[in-house]
């Protein structure tokens, strides 16, 4: 366990042998002042905003700069103990914080609301002591870098967009504008590097939207001085704040966050991300815990959402793609080593965020828009030292695969209790957990088919030997995804200790390069596949991509609508009839229901047809069809794949109706 800590902030008087005090080391933080080691900026605001700067969301900014800078400033501890059962890089805060509203913040609820989302995202202990502001600090308007406009251009948008630069804050940003949303986009700027680039993308979006945009740059750090922690975990409680002081001013509705399901829900992929190692920042429970609080905070009705919770990663890029902005992509920046990259190249290719984020733009088909001379190192190829770059991305791969081979059933059984924390505040739980299951199908089918055309792809370095033994597919290929499953008999994920205690093995190789034929290398792919434990048919077969016409068909089918509402479902997609070339048909399916038959027949017909299509076709293939042609459908007929057999199954005791469409 790290050394209990004392923030005592704001210039806060506390003597050496208050309780408070006893045990721990005393650290001081300031935001104003001389002894300034706490930096909040806002730019760009309209001057207005002085006006709505209340007294109590002066010390909503202030208290969570100050939660912020005090988990970038203490280390963690990076082994597990002996026994697996205690975590020692977790930390022990008490902060001193005087306020402008000390009956608000200092009263139980609220500090236990603050502690509970706090200790939710970062697994940490946290105590707070409220004390009243005894001088008015009137230079806190040097938080405020006022721009041109007196007021805001518009008012009362639906919410304020969390901007982080990256892919996901993209595409909701892109969504929400091209369905004619007005974006107020706040964005935490940590470091000038990232500034620049998240300028940049602004610049880029402001082309494609000139009108009814804000963008909010905020500066929040620390001073070098105080340490640096490159987890972040309370980073979405920083985050929001800052939303919620600009969703006030701006009259919106709350805080909306993008970030794929996948990321949100964070299911337990190896050691380094069991319990409060895996990242919580989107959790459902965590953004219902943060809007809790901000109701209070605001005294009005105020939401905290992510409409992305059923996203996997490759839906997100392909939303950009759907939405005609995927030119944007080379200005988003999705590394984790935010605070530590040069400036030629934005990515290390070595997280875990790198990682999803090339087999993303992968699978999506979209490699074009994402230069490899972006990333320090090649995602795929690439050298990865020992620890945890290595088991990153063997964890990654070996996650993506056992998603694609389990079945629904089984990883519900797998994740039960993660499901049944993920779905706790959802109105439908059991659609929900259906969704996220389904969800991370896809996503495990995507990561499983972006390895097969790399391997593929690169089969010619097996031959010859030139692949790195380090890099991810050489790991992959090499089995040491298997390693971290215990017993290497994909049942399970194996207890922890399990896991560290494989680390060490080395397996024979699958492919002794040298004694290969260059004449072989599709075999030499199939063979790879095979041992890695993905069924031939998986890469022989490759992905079925489906088109709008079939898309809508299925989407209509799975919807059970009948007669006119079908015709008109299709009609209103834009698929018209293909009758055959002898006739010479109405243009429309609905023109050619009201004429009876031989026009319904003929429909009904084609739709038998379709019905049969479908049925070859996996959940995660229709899913992904509905994103990439019908996603304004998505929501509403992705709950559907799930039941489709037991309602298919329900009735085949009725009788045949040729005009039962």
């Amino acid at each position: 366990m790290i050394d209990s800590r004392l923030f005592v902030c704001s210039g806060a008087k506390i003597a050496d042998g208050d309780a408070v005090a006893a045990g721990r080391r005393r650290i001081e933080l300031d935001s104003i002042g001389n002894k300034a080691n706490v930096n909040i900026r806002f730019e760009n605001v309209a001057k207005v905003f002085k006006q709505h700067l209340s007294p109590r969301l002066v010390d909503l900014l202030e208290i969570a700069s100050y939660l912020f800078s005090a988990d970038c400033a203490t280390s963690r501890g990076r082994e597990w103990t002996d026994d697996d059962s205690t975590e020692p890089w977790s930390r022990d805060f008490a902060f001193v914080i005087p306020v402008r509203e000390p009956g608000f913040w200092g009263s139980a609820g609220i500090k236990s609301l603050i502690a509970e989302v706090l200790s939710f995202l970062s697994n940490d202990k946290y105590s707070f002591t409220f004390l009243p502001l005894e001088h008015d600090r009137s230079d806190q308007q040097q938080y405020l870098e006022f721009g041109e406009l007196e007021d805001w251009p518009f008012h009362s948008p639906e919410r304020v967009l969390m901007f982080s630069g990256g892919l996901d804050s993209l595409a909701g940003a892109v969504e929400t504008a091209r369905g004619g949303g007005r974006l107020a986009l706040v964005s935490h700027r940590p470091v000038s590097t990232l500034s620049s680039r998240q300028r940049r993308l602004f610049d880029e979006l402001r082309k494609e939207f000139p009108s009814h945009l804000i963008h909010i740059p905020v500066w929040i750090n620390k001073s070098e001085r105080l340490g640096q922690e490159p987890t972040q975990r309370t980073r979405s409680f920083l985050y929001s704040a800052l939303g919620t002081v600009v969703a006030q001013s701006i009259h919106a509705g709350g805080v909306r966050f993008f970030e794929n399901g996948i990321v949100s829900l964070n299911l337990p992929v190896a050691d380094e991300v069991l319990r409060a190692r895996a990242s919580r920042t989107t959790h459902p429970v965590a953004l219902q815990l943060l809007q809790s609080l901000y109701i209070v905070v605001t005294e009005r009705d105020f939401a905290v959402d992510n409409p992305y919770i059923f996203k996997t990663k490759t839906d997100v890029v392909t939303t950009l793609s759907t939405n005609k902005a995927a030119h944007l992509i080379p200005y988003t920046c999705s590394c984790a080593h935010s605070m530590f990259k040069s400036k030629t190249q934005w990515h290390c290719g070595s997280c875990s965020q790198c990682i999803d984020r090339k087999f993303a733009i992968t699978a999506a088909g979209l490699v074009a828009h994402d230069s490899d001379m972006d990333y320090v190192s090649d995602v795929f190829l690439g050298p990865r030292k020992e620890g945890p770059e290595k088991s990153m991305a063997v964890d990654y791969a070996r996650h993506g695969i056992e998603l694609s081979l389990r079945s629904e059933s089984e990883l519900a059984t797998l994740f039960n209790a993660e499901l049944s924390r993920a779905v706790r505040y959802e109105p439908k739980r059991s659609e929900a957990a259906e969704k996220i299951i389904s969800m991370h199908k896809r996503h495990g089918e995507a990561v499983t088919r972006v390895l097969q055309q790399k391997i593929a792809e690169q089969a010619a370095k097996l031959v010859d030997g030139t692949m790195d033994d380090t890099s991810l597919l050489k790991l992959v290929i090499g089995k040491k995804h298997l390693e971290f499953q215990g017993q290497a008999d994909s049942k399970g994920y194996g207890h922890s200790g399990q896991m560290k205690r494989q680390i060490g093995m080395t397996p024979a190789p699958l492919v002794e390069s040298a004694h290969l034929s260059r004449t072989a290398l599709e075999q030499i792919a199939t063979s790879v596949f095979a041992k890695i434990g993905v069924p031939a048919k998986s890469h022989i077969k490759g992905k079925r991509n489906l088109g709008k016409r079939d898309t809508v068909i299925f989407a209509a089918m799975l919807k059970e609508l009948k007669g006119v509402q079908y015709c008109e479902f299709l009609h209103n997609h834009g698929i018209r009839p293909k009758w055959s070339d002898a006739d010479a048909g109405p243009a429309t399916y609905p023109s050619g229901y009201r004429l009876g038959d031989p026009w319904r027949k003929k429909i009904q017909d084609e739709k038998t047809r379709a019905r049969e299509r479908m049925e070859r076709c996996t959940n995660p293939e229709l899913a992904n069809a509905l994103i990439a042609n019908l996603p304004d459908e998505f929501d509403s007929v992705s709950p559907l794949l799930h039941s489709r057999n037991s309602r298919r199954a329900s009735k085949t005791h009725n009788p045949p109706n040729t005009h039962k469409y």
